[in-house]
Formats: structure tokens, sequence, C-alpha cells
């Protein structure tokens, strides 16, 4: 969702052309400092933020508290060389000895960086989730199995931190989440992630010196956070089932429970005597005495939060994240523990893991050359037109807001997603559709010529199956050179084309009087709110559908080539077009040498009672023959 925020000083471009443009195939997402802050203290704090699964959106960003700049991307930024940039969900960071390390959990790997996050190395462990040290050793969480495979008992790793290499390895319970060491042994929680009727319940204690599982624990179903206080407590966060079991955090010491709390527990960060929790279902911050388990007045007010997220606590502030809408961009905020909120700032998608540093970085724009500014963009540079289908996320993405007509809407989309920003837009149901240009004519070229990001996924473990709400991609070149997208448009022939189930005359009219297709996360009219006609009449082709069950899970088959939204934006090759595959509107192959417009719009017309319309997303496009 983009939601406007008031920002306190310039943005600073501070990169070289490498970070505007593209490492080899691999998009590369510049580095901006923001100025969010006059305050001044020591030191920083680092932000991964998770990105959607699929999306290679895992990005880490930097705020200097001594200066009160906050970088967007600084792990780019450092590593202009590393190809895919961190990598596919970010899960955890922390800092031991002077390393940084991130859990990249669809990467399936550990990175390792030195305290300015530039590259050391990397560990590869599947499905990795958690982190926590001893000495000279890391120890790693990993869900091993898969959901098409759930049974599998999960593992740690134990990592030696001079080496990277692995060094050992334990069997604990099922889809074990995060674990910390206390004295010699280590305490992991056993989710069940994977096991939705079915939730693991318990605490695996592994003896460090042996490295095998002593025993196992019974807490409350479903735990996936574990923290020690300053009386060398547990603190357990359990999750209950989302349904009758409910939340519960276990406060524990060793093996005996001393205390259960019923907060639904969704992030928790312990400073002092006291521990901090989000309570994720009344959107307020909590807070008990780790002395005697006294619930405390806190004076801090999230409940404007969409969804809050990131928690750490720290003696000279608190910050939390707002992760929003869990597809565009959240915010960061640092409070003082008397409520007063010191400054906030725009992170990349879910920011949800927070690491303080001593010492304060810096990147410097004196260092950019002005010789090596790009003459053209790769990237999307104007919308011409938004007209979505009505749709859950129509509305709030881009967000409406009373009194925006069509125009501020498409400087809304230009904001979500020209210029590499990040952002996603929505097109809602089937023939919702956006028109955009780059700064140039795009030359049709031997190969792929252009990349259509999305937020399409592949399910865990599979490639076959997945999140995919193909968009049909239309392009049009601007014969009159009046500079609008009015001339004749093609479409790029996608693998369905000559499937005898595709329609290719399809029509379909919306009715704003029958906007009633509301689910329970989206409580707001799906109808396209600043468009005044009461109704809507879309025209094109309908693909069949390629829904089907997996494990009781409603998945879509990946299709092979052609569409938006199809694959996940890690898959360039499956996310690029090629202007030669251009057809007329009687399916006659036209050669093209450049095009002006592109026009997507959602091909799929599918709604499910839980998780709604299947709609194409946009996060952006990318010119693959600019350097």
């Amino acid at each position: 969702m983009h939601i406007s925020r008031k920002i306190l000083n310039i943005v600073l471009c501070i990169l070289s052309l490498c970070l505007f443009a593209c490492r080899g195939d691999e998009v590369v997402y510049p580095t901006l400092g923001t100025h969010v802050t006059d305050e001044v203290r020591q030191g920083g704090v680092y932000i991964l933020c998770e990105g959607n699964m699929g999306s290679n959106k895992a990005r880490l960003d930097y705020m200097n508290l001594e200066t009160g700049t906050y970088y967007s991307n600084w792990y780019g930024a450092q590593n202009p060389k590393q190809l895919k940039e961190l990598g596919d969900v970010g899960n955890d960071i922390q800092q031991y000895g002077n390393r940084l390390y991130a859990v990249i959990n669809c990467s399936h790997k550990v990175e390792v960086m030195d305290l300015q996050s530039r590259h050391i190395g990397q560990v590869e462990i599947p499905n990795c989730r958690y982190m926590a040290f001893k000495g000279d050793k890391m120890y790693v969480s990993a869900y091993v199995g898969s959901v098409a495979n759930p049974e599998l008992l999960g593992a740690v790793y134990e990592v030696d931190t001079a080496t990277l290499e692995i060094t050992n390895e334990v069997k604990v319970g099922h889809q074990p989440d995060e674990l910390c060491v206390v004295g010699n042994e280590l305490f992991v929680c056993n989710s069940g992630g994977y096991i939705t009727n079915q939730y693991d319940s318990t605490i695996s204690v592994i003896d460090i010196a042996s490295f095998t599982e002593t025993q196992k624990i019974a807490v409350g179903l479903n735990p996936t956070r574990i923290r020690t206080d300053n009386q060398n407590h547990l603190w357990v966060c359990c999750q209950g089932n989302y349904a009758n079991s409910k939340p519960m955090v276990f406060v524990m010491d060793g093996t005996t429970v001393l205390k259960r709390i019923h907060v639904p527990c969704s992030n928790i960060s312990i400073q002092g005597s006291t521990a901090y929790m989000i309570d994720h279902e009344q959107k307020t911050l909590r807070a008990f005495s780790t002395i005697d388990f006294a619930e405390l007045e806190v004076p801090i007010d999230i409940s404007s939060y969409e969804h809050p997220y990131g928690l750490l606590a720290m003696p000279e502030a608190l910050y939390i994240t707002d992760a929003k809408n869990y597809v565009s961009s959240g915010v960061l905020y640092c409070y003082s523990y008397d409520g007063k909120e010191h400054w906030h700032a725009a992170t990349g998608d879910i920011p949800g893991h927070l690491c303080r540093v001593e010492k304060a970085y810096d990147l410097y724009p004196d260092s950019v050359s002005q010789d090596t500014a790009p003459v053209v963009s790769p990237y999307v540079k104007r919308v011409y037109e938004y007209v979505p289908a009505p749709g859950q996320f129509v509305n709030e993405l881009p967000k409406y807001e009373t009194g925006d007509d069509a125009a501020v809407m498409c400087r809304k989309c230009e904001q979500a997603i020209s210029n590499n920003a990040g952002g996603l837009i929505s097109l809602g149901g089937w023939g919702g559709y956006v028109t955009f240009s780059f700064d140039h004519s795009v030359e049709n070229k031997e190969g792929k010529d252009i990349q259509i990001l999305g937020n399409a996924f592949f399910q865990s473990g599979s490639t076959e199956f997945g999140s995919s709400e193909p968009g049909i991609v239309l392009v049009s070149r601007d014969d009159n050179k009046n500079g609008e997208p009015d001339d004749e448009w093609y479409e790029l022939k996608g693998c369905l084309y000559d499937d005898p189930q595709t329609v290719h005359h399809h029509s379909r009219t919306y009715l704003r009087a029958a906007d009633t297709i509301q689910n329970e996360f989206h409580q707001h009219p799906y109808y396209p709110q600043w468009i005044t006609a009461d109704e809507l009449t879309f025209n094109g082709a309908l693909l069949p559908s390629q829904t089907q069950k997996v494990n009781g899970q409603n998945v879509q088959h990946i299709l092979d080539y052609g569409y938006a939204d199809n694959k996940p934006n890690s898959d360039i090759e499956g996310t690029s077009f090629d202007i030669s595959w251009a057809v007329d509107a009687d399916g006659k192959s036209i050669s093209l040498p450049c095009i002006d417009f592109v026009r997507i719009y959602t091909a799929v017309d599918e709604t499910f009672p839980q998780t709604g319309e299947l709609s194409t997303e946009l996060s952006g496009a990318i010119d693959l023959h600019i350097e």
C-alpha cells in the first residue's frame, strides 16, 4: 500500500551507475539516503526486510543514528558485485563479534558480513530459519521438510564461525523456529508450522557439548519465538492454532513453567527488567516485569499501525516496524519509553528483523561520478492509465484517498512502480489494466527485451505450483507520434494463446451496485472509488483456470512463459518477454522494431472464499537492453 508521508529532507542518490542499472542480468535496487531526524544518538540500526517469497527482494537497510540518515538497500551499496543481492526472504539478523549474520530463508543460506555489511561468505543450509551463538559456533535451525512433505523432522546445524563449515547436525521437532542458548544448552522452538492441523508444541533441549537432543519440554501449540531475560528465564511465544487454541506466552526457568501469560504475542524484545511484546490482535504494545511478571504500563500507541511486526528494545529507544500490507514498503518508528515518537522512515517490504550496532557508518554522495550517470533509465517512467477491475487490493495498492481522481491515482502508481521504487499495484479482477512507458523506446533486439516484475512465488519445495495470477501483456508503438497510448495494440503471445480453452473475445461488466465481495481481511469497497462511472466493461482474452488443490490449499499451476505475475522475480528468464512474440487481433505475427507503450491486464477470473480473487500485481518493469 502506498502511504503519503512527510519526509524531512531531500532524498540523495548516492550510488554510481552500477547501482542504477543491472549487474549482468540481475536487478539492482538503488540505494537512497533520506535524512529523517536531527537528533543525534550513537551507532546505527540494521533493518532486514523480508520481501515476499519468490520475489528475491530481501533487503538490508541501515539507519545512521549519528547523522539521522536512513539508507534503503544499504547492502546493495556495499556489495555491488553480489548477484541477486541478499536473495529471497530475510528471516533473521544478528551481530556476533565483529560480524553480521543474516538468514535468507528461501535462498537457503546464512549471509556472513563485516559490520558494514560487506560480504565475507555464506553458509548453505536448506530452509534455514534462525540463529544463536556460543563460543566459536553458530547454531542454525532449519525446517528441512516442505509443505508437501511436512512430516520430516527439522534440524539444528552447528557451524564453525571461523571456517563457515557445518560441523554437526541434530534432528529436533517439526519445523523448528527460534532458538537460544542458556548455559551449555540450546532451547529450540518446534512450531510444526507446516502441519497446520496438528502443530508441534515442544521445546527441544540440546546439550551443546555432545550436540544431542536430551529432552523435549511440552509448551503451548505452535511455539515460534524464544528469548532469555536478565534472570535467565525463557520467554516462549506460542501462537496457538489460530482457531480454538489461543496464543500464550510461557515463562520458564529451564524446564519448569513459572508463568502463563495470555497474550497473542507476535514479537518480543527484552530490555533490562522488562519484556516488551506486540499484541497483534489488539495492535498494542504490552510489557511485563521479568522479576514478578506483573504487567506494566506502556505509553506507546501503535493502534494506527496496519500490521505491527518488528520490535527491538534498546536502552536509548524502542524501535517498532509496521509491515503495512506485507506486499509494499513498511515503516520503521523510533520511540522513547515515555511514548514520544522521535522519527520514522520508509523501509523495504516487510521490515521484520532489527539489529543494533555500536558504530555509525555512512555513504557519501561525493563518491558519485557525474560522468557515470545513466543517459536513460531501464525502469518504468510514466503511468498513463490505471483502470483496475474490482478487487480486494483495489483502493489499497495504491492507496485511494478521498478526492483522488484518475490522474492522482496514475501518479500514485508511478510512485509505486517507476524508477524501480519497489512498490506494488493491483489490477483487480479479470480485465483490470494499467498502461505505462519507459523514458525511451524499447528496441526489439535478439533475445528477451523487457522484464515485468510482480509478486508471484513458488510453493515451497516446488516449481510447478505456486501463486500465479497471470496477466496478459500488450505492446504498442507511437506511430502517430503524439506521445499518447492511442495506437494499435499487439498481444505478446504466451504459452496458452493457442490453448482451445482460451477465450480470445471475452467481455465482462462490473457494477458499482454489486460491490459486495468482501473477506475478513479487506473490509472496504472493491470497486475503484475514483472512477465516476457506475459500471466498468472490459474486453480481452480469458485464460483457462490453472488452480488445483495441493495439501488442501488452492495453488496455481505455473505457466511456462508469456504472462506477467506468473513466476517469481528472481526467475529473470521466466519473467522476461520478447517483443518478437507480438501478434495482431487475428493472431498474425507482427514485426515491431521497437515499442513505446506497455499495457497489462488480469487474464483469469477466479475467486476463492478465504483468499479472494486472483488479480495480477505489478511492481515494475525493466528494459533489459539498458546497461
